[in-house]
């Protein structure tokens, strides 16, 4: 704790020191140049949102909206290196718009970073468009009167075996309409997937308690990837009238998830000596969907939004286990899974300083799953919901209060078993800004965590030889409660700070559990409600710009407090840093990455993770039009270890070394090449790869 207390310490005193250097220029400035300062201005905060112009450099250099994102080192946001998933400093979902309207991670692959104008970080943001969201990322780009652009890209990383990714996308729009397509393929085949596994199991043996260790070592695997998807979309946009539609396509093939080595056991007369086993799981997955966004602006200072969801996806799973001295596993699952949603929200605006919100939203999986092999069942799930909240927005460039409550009803149907759970959930969050460089924020949710499909199964199937997997139908939802304080300042173009504390409690959590099966000689994993999860967080994120933003610098340590109660009690206090740095020189551009080893700890199964330490450097050339990378990642890691994890319970401990190729040495060459046409206004909003429907296929 004093060497966190020494780092924290360090790390806000230079930061401070070196701000402070550049802010005494900055105010001199101010004082000669008022007001080409103020137009100057590259990020302000206030209670409505915060504000950041990319500059050129920034733009230039980025491949992608998601590349923008990491690269302008947005001090409330972080972005994931190896998922590129944006989450905000506590962890929570942040939703990304292009000009209001929703994006997927994909969309962003095609993104002419130099279309872009402002991103814009917002907290309840009251605009309709933004579907209810609490926390958004919109990037504002310039539109196209008529015209659009083709972006193409290529990805390939080397020491890793075969693992490439190409698309491309296209974009045309005449008068209102706007039309998108993107297409794409990605494959992968390496030679180093899997994990080591020792589990230590609690049997019974004639009715006494008897020990098991069994120890299964990965020696060879071999994993194959094919995914090619195609997405086509339609939008329409006048002053009042925003109307989208888009259809996808995803092909997604695991021809090859191989696994072998050896299998021991202690007692070793449990499985008799020179044990191995072989572990094979391909699969196979065709999906298309349907997303539609309609939003009008009406009369009197009123809006309304809909936005209908349907997904539909069909699973071809095929696993099989044998081991030496045991009877052969197998098991081919067949499913068909759908789900829509739909959400609707109807807001006024009450002069300048007022809005209510009326909210609704409701939706249904479904999931029609066929199992044959050593287990053979017919199973028949769905899950439905149904909520409706109101919600007020008092808002003034200084103080900003948001709140929101509703009434939630759930339905889930288990192969005949029926269960309902209604409870109420709120948010409320206030912002108070000083200035346009200061902003507090206090934010408090209580809501609901839904149990799964896969969680409340009434399927039995077998995993190993001594190990069952199953569901509860009886399992209870869980309630929680969060409660976020953050402090942002933004002294000056150069300097950009975030401070900020969590704390999250999670009550008669879902905890994956084991009990005694066929006779006490097999566990058998299953859910029940037990005990509380509580976690707490503290951190800072800065962004320094100096030389002129030349030189870029981000940083983001951070303290976890983790707690959890019931049979199974667990403390658990990580500390980890996050560490970016980038220079400009003309059209050539430099970064680096640097992550500690990222710490986590599982709320539903008391796992604690450990992975591995990821850093990277990237030299890059860019223009208008082309963008050429080359990247080196892990260069001194060795071996093929991702992370290591470990669990205890009462009758079953595990631990594991994960492997994989995420934290392996590689060299990765990336190109895009992007030729614009037509007249261009405002805009640029690219269309990705879109997903299916959720799988109930047990794992």
């Amino acid at each position: 704790m004093n060497r966190t207390i020494c780092i924290f310490t360090a790390m806000f005193c230079f930061f401070i020191g070196c701000n402070a250097q550049k802010e005494g220029t900055d105010s001199i400035q101010a004082h000669e140049l008022e007001e080409v300062v103020v137009k100057a201005q590259l990020q302000h905060t206030s209670a409505t949102g915060t504000i950041y112009i990319p500059t050129s450099r920034q733009k230039n250099s980025a491949q992608s909206a998601m590349d923008l994102l990491k690269v302008m080192g947005i001090p409330q946001i972080r972005v994931n290196p190896i998922d590129e998933k944006v989450t905000d400093n506590f962890g929570g979902d942040v939703g990304i718009y292009i000009n209001y309207l929703q994006a997927s991670k994909e969309e962003m692959d095609g993104l002419r970073t130099a279309d872009v104008r402002k991103v814009e970080y917002l907290e309840f943001p009251t605009d309709s468009r933004f579907r209810g969201q609490y926390k958004v990322i919109n990037i504002v780009v310039r539109e196209y009167v008529y015209g659009g652009y083709t972006k193409l890209a290529a990805n390939e990383n080397f020491l890793l075996g075969l693992s490439s990714h190409v698309n491309v996308f296209s974009k045309f729009t005449y008068k209102r309409m706007t039309y998108d397509l993107y297409l794409g393929a990605s494959n992968r085949s390496d030679s180093h997937d899997g994990s080591s596994t020792k589990g230590i199991y609690s049997l019974l043996k004639d009715g006494k308690p008897f020990i098991v260790n069994r120890i299964e070592t990965l020696e060879g695997s071999k994993f194959k990837q094919n995914q090619y998807p195609i997405t086509f979309r339609a939008t329409y946009s006048s002053d009042k009238i925003q109307i989208r539609n888009t259809l996808g396509f995803q092909h997604l093939a695991n021809p090859c998830i191989y696994r072998k080595g050896t299998l021991d056991y202690i007692p070793e007369t449990v499985g008799g000596g020179d044990n191995t086993f072989e572990r094979n799981n391909p699969q196979r997955k065709n999906s298309c969907s349907y997303t539609g966004s309609y939003f009008f602006f009406l009369p009197k200072n009123f809006s309304f939004d809909v936005s209908p969801v349907f997904n539909y996806t069909h699973t071809d799973d095929f696993t099989e286990y044998s081991a030496r001295n045991s009877t052969p596993i197998l098991r081919q699952a067949r499913e068909d899974a759908y789900n829509f949603r739909i959400d609707g929200y109807l807001r006024k605006s009450i002069g300048q300083k007022h809005s209510l919100m009326l909210g609704a939203n409701g939706g249904q999986w479904s999931n029609n799953l066929h199992y044959t092999g050593t287990n053979v069942y017919n199973d028949k799930f769905s899950n439905g919901f149904a909520a409706c909240l109101v919600g007020y927005n008092f808002q003034i460039p200084k103080i900003a209060v948001n709140c929101d409550a509703g009434f939630a009803w759930e339905n889930s149907y288990i192969n005949g078993q029926k269960k309902d759970d209604r409870y109420p959930f709120a948010h409320i969050n206030v912002r108070y800004s000083l200035n346009n460089k200061n902003m507090f924020s206090a934010y408090f949710q209580y809501a609901s965590n839904t149990a799964g499909i896969t969680e409340k199964t009434t399927d039995i199937l077998q995993e190993n030889e001594l190990m069952y997997i199953s569901g509860n139908p009886d399992l209870k939802n869980s309630r929680h409660m969060t409660v976020n304080l953050a402090y942002t300042w933004l002294p000056s173009n150069s300097f950009g700070m975030s401070a900020y504390g969590r704390f999250f409690g999670l009550y008669d959590r879902m905890f994956q559990t084991y009990t005694h099966y066929n006779d006490g000689l097999a566990l058998l994993r299953n859910w029940v409600n037990d005990g509380d999860y509580l976690s707490g967080v503290v951190g800072m994120a800065f962004s320094w710009k100096p030389l002129n933003g030349k030189l870029q610098l981000y940083a983001n340590p951070e303290m976890g407090f983790h707690k959890i109660t019931g049979t199974c009690p667990l403390d658990y206090n990580p500390f980890q840093l996050s560490i970016r740095v980038a220079y400009y020189i003309n059209q050539f551009y430099f970064q680096g990455l640097y992550e500690t080893p990222q710490k986590s700890l599982s709320l539903n199964t008391n796992t604690i993770y450990h992975k591995s330490n990821y850093y990277s450097l990237t030299a890059g050339w860019s223009d208008l039009d082309w963008n050429i990378r080359l990247s080196v990642y892990n260069f001194l890691n060795k071996g093929w270890e991702n992370s290591t994890s470990e669990f205890k319970t009462t009758l079953y401990s595990e631990a594991s070394t994960n492997y994989g190729n995420n934290y392996h040495p590689r060299i990765n060459i990336s190109v895009t090449y992007t030729f614009g046409y037509g007249k261009k206004v405002q805009r640029g909003n690219e269309v990705g790869e879109q997903s299916g429907a959720a799988s109930a296929i047990l794992k």
